[in-house]
């Protein structure tokens, strides 16, 4: 499922179009990486370490955060996080990675980010990883800048990144009206009046009700879903968790319609600043700067 974790497509993709890598100027971006990136990823890794089970929690106007411990079974264990968003509350807005047009410009589509600097830079309440992808990366540790691809469809601010036949794609309208059609590829129809889209596989979860032969391993995962009569999103994330378990946990929160997007490694979701009740900051994840986000921005509960 994760196919970012695919590294020869993507390296040999690049020495066909670039011949042979630019070792000087990666090894730069390492020597970056050891004398500023990696304290803060340690120092990131610390407060994981920290984080625990928390009831649901408003922590923005129209977000509410979550966190279970699982308990210890054959589909998972470890930490569930998990977001539910009004759409209709006053503030909200939805976030996508945009494609990059210079990357475009050099064959690709995106340029890879840390999530803990995406919700910063975007100002966003809550972000999750996206859609799976492959990398023009050298190195086995993705670094922010490489050039990427993304696999399925994706919709930012009303431009579609391309259209892949296999990916099921949530999309929402300008009032924030999410669909998730259960037919594959997306038609262009809905792509049309989509302003906000990401594509995702194993759209398990349907009218409620979790496939009974959804699979069963566990694994780093990261899910998306929605309850479209009632404008209501979910994201997840979970440390060690089945597609089937995940999707249950979703519908058990009230999410009608499900599916999951790139997992693994890839796996991340962070909370951003101005939240009560938590301590912003990456909750998990946030090790692999990956192609695309998807976020909310909100605004902050008042004071009380």
């Amino acid at each position: 499922m994760n196919l970012s974790g695919d590294r020869q497509p993507a390296k040999a993709l690049l020495r066909q179009r670039w011949g042979r890598p630019r070792w000087l100027a990666k090894g730069r971006w390492v020597v970056v990486f050891l004398a500023l990136g990696l304290p803060a990823l340690i120092a990131g890794a610390f407060l994981w370490d920290t984080r625990g089970p928390q009831p649901a929690t408003e922590i923005f106007q129209g977000v509410v955060y979550g966190c279970e411990r699982l308990a210890p079974t054959e589909e998972g264990s470890g930490l569930l996080h998990w977001v539910r968003v009004d759409l209709t509350a006053p503030g909200i807005e939805l976030y996508v990675t945009q494609v990059d047009p210079e990357a475009v410009a050099q064959g690709w589509q995106y340029r890879l980010r840390w999530i803990g600097g995406v919700v910063d830079r975007e100002r966003l309440a809550v972000a999750i990883n996206g859609m799976m992808f492959t990398s023009a990366s050298i190195w086995r540790l993705r670094l922010p800048g490489d050039l990427a691809k993304g696999v399925e469809t994706a919709v930012s601010d009303h431009v579609v990144s391309h259209v892949w036949e296999h990916a099921y794609v949530l999309w929402f309208e300008d009032d924030l009206t999410p669909h998730l059609p259960a037919s594959k590829p997306p038609m262009r129809s809905e792509l049309a009046r989509a302003k906000w889209g990401i594509g995702g596989q194993a759209l398990w979860l349907r009218a409620g009700q979790v496939w009974p032969g959804s699979e069963r391993k566990p694994d780093a995962r990261t899910a998306v879903a929605v309850d479209e009569e009632r404008k209501i999103l979910f994201l997840a994330v979970g440390e060690s968790i089945s597609p089937r378990l995940m999707l249950q946990k979703l519908a058990d929160l009230g999410a009608k319609e499900g599916m999951l997007l790139d997992g693994g490694g890839s796996s991340s979701m962070a909370i951003g600043g101005g939240a009560r009740h938590i301590t912003p900051g990456v909750l998990y994840g946030g090790l692999r700067a990956v192609a695309t986000h998807v976020g909310v921005r909100a605004r902050p509960l008042p004071p009380t």
